[in-house]
């Protein structure tokens, strides 16, 4: 019995030896880009391809414009990619093939890839699982999504032909979202099976990987994160983001579910299965999923928790009724979704009108010390090491032995100083510390011994985020 025991206890702790990050040869670290659904959804409301603030042709080539003239692809940004609605409502005449809307991309999918990748920009697309996807499926006139569920798994016919159809138009990601009487009980088959379809297509047309997206797996509890790891480059596991400071900071508190302190034993039995979005982040507070969610994100693989809001911008009454999202966060808003997004290793996908987003969201979203922090090659999640009366504080392990350090003021109303250890963070606490103001684009701040106290009070929302270092150099840590 012994014996056995301590096999089972080898498999356990050896587990991730044998399912790790999906190497493709992409992703290894965070993607950045753009992506259409945040602002612009459904909105398809202009029946042609050349109206402004409609999703349509011109929307994606004046982004990619943009994303080169306005400095963002310079800055790493580099997938314009379509979420839902860029479907006709029916398929080709035979039913076998997915088309774009002839009136709103009458040049079709091919080539509008081709227009992004002549800006030295890559391409990405959307569909679903299910027989149809979130958004289209009250437009559509025949089956939209992939269908691999229920029944059909594992032969999924109209999966195999529809990725072999979005992979010859060139994409570089593709992002499978969980809709259309989607089957959840083997949704993480249904997610491998298109998965290999995926790669299988890439090898036969011979170019560069596609980055993998899928958007539902995570969301079921126990949280099927180490299958994921294994097939996906990036996925989401929480709410949507909407236009609102409170979406954002809900996001936030799940990022942080569990930290500093998680609810010990095994996960109760309402966490099981896809729980109400009230008991999500309760249910991520518990060790095993807490720990499960930290030691899985790495180069190659992401946890998602969705768009960034930053110059997000007003949009006029009738845009708002077509369907566009065009809430704001205040600056100190979007410095704290910047700063916790960053940190947490995420994705970052833009959804604005690029072309108006205001010069002081455009130098955060283009900051190099920001950015440094959530693509540095460790791919290290962070940790919320405090979180008492309404503030709180991460720290982030970087390469070359810095630490990132977010101290955030959740608070309405207060401002508050916030002060930490060193020994907090991970250096000794006798320790002399370079400390530089990322949001001020790295300026160094000084050397400090033993902690750090802000200058002045964090105002309601905001943020002061950190990298801390023993060389007083910041054009060697960013």
């Amino acid at each position: 019995m012994k014996s056995l025991f301590c096999t089972v206890c080898i498999i356990m702790l050896s587990g991730s030896t044998f399912v790790g990050a999906l190497n493709n040869g992409v992703a290894r670290t965070p993607p950045m880009g753009f992506l259409t659904w945040q602002r612009y959804r459904c909105d398809i409301s202009c029946k042609d391809a050349t109206s402004k603030n409609c999703f349509n042709e011109r929307l994606i080539k004046d982004t990619a414009d943009a994303m080169v003239e306005l400095g963002y692809k310079d800055a790493g940004y580099e997938y314009v990619a379509l979420d839902d609605c860029w479907q006709a409502p029916e398929r080709t005449k035979d039913g076998a093939h997915l088309q774009a809307d002839p009136d709103r991309f009458p040049g079709g999918m091919k080539n509008l890839a081709a227009y992004v990748h002549s800006k030295g920009l890559k391409f990405g697309i959307y569909t679903a699982m299910g027989n149809q996807t979130c958004a289209m499926g009250r437009h559509a006139k025949d089956m939209l999504g992939l269908g691999c569920d229920y029944d059909v798994i594992p032969h999924c016919t109209r999966a195999k032909q529809d990725i072999e159809d979005l992979v010859s138009w060139d994409i570089d990601w593709l992002k499978v979202d969980g809709c259309g009487g989607f089957d959840t009980v083997n949704m993480n088959r249904s997610y491998a099976i298109v998965g290999q379809y995926l790669q299988d297509a890439v090898k036969s047309r011979g170019t560069g990987p596609v980055v993998y997206h899928p958007s539902n797996l995570g969301f079921r509890f126990p949280r099927q994160f180490r299958e994921l790891q294994a097939i996906a480059n990036q996925w989401r596991y929480f709410n949507d983001v909407q236009d609102t400071w409170a979406s954002v900071q809900g996001i936030i508190n799940e990022i942080g579910a569990g930290q500093p302190t998680c609810i010990p034993g095994p996960l109760p039995a309402e966490c099981f299965d896809r729980v109400s979005h009230y008991l999500n982040t309760f249910c991520a507070s518990h060790c095993v999923e807490r720990d499960n969610y930290l030691s899985i994100a790495q180069p190659g693989g992401w946890h998602d928790p969705d768009m960034l809001l930053t110059g997000n911008t007003p949009c006029s009454p009738e845009d708002a009724a077509n369907g566009m999202r065009c809430g704001q966060l205040s600056p100190h808003e979007e410095e704290t979704q910047m700063a916790i997004w960053a940190m947490a290793s995420a994705p970052l996908f833009m959804s604005n009108d690029l072309l108006a987003v205001p010069p002081a969201s455009k130098a955060l979203l283009q900051n190099k010390a920001v950015l440094a922090i959530n693509q540095d090659p460790l791919g290290r999640m962070c940790f919320r090491f405090e979180n008492t009366s309404g503030t709180q504080m991460w720290r982030k392990d970087l390469s070359g032995g810095d630490v990132a350090v977010a101290l955030v003021n959740m608070q309405n109303s207060s401002a508050v100083a916030l002060s930490f250890d060193f020994d907090q963070v991970g250096f000794a606490p006798d320790s002399h510390v370079a400390v530089y103001d990322v949001l001020a684009h790295g300026v160094f701040g000084g050397w400090y011994h033993g902690g750090y106290t802000t200058a002045t009070p964090v105002p309601p929302h905001g943020t002061v985020l950190l990298r801390l270092s023993f060389v007083a150099d910041v054009d060697a840590r960013v």
